[in-house]
């Protein structure tokens, strides 16, 4: 799995969330605490590509 499917994972979940009523800000932290602990990849990893 490299960068770009992260991204696009955590985007797509992301817009799941927000579809379901959550907020854009919650809807991305949920988005990155699901990807981190499915792919298994640290969150301090996951947060470090998003601000990149």
């Amino acid at each position: 799995m490299d960068i770009f499917d992260v991204l696009t994972a955590i985007s797509k979940r992301k817009k799941v969330f927000m579809h379901s009523g959550i907020n854009e800000h919650e809807a991305l932290i949920k988005a990155e605490l699901d990807v981190s602990n499915e792919y298994h990849i640290s969150l301090f990893d996951i947060k470090k590509l998003i601000k990149a």
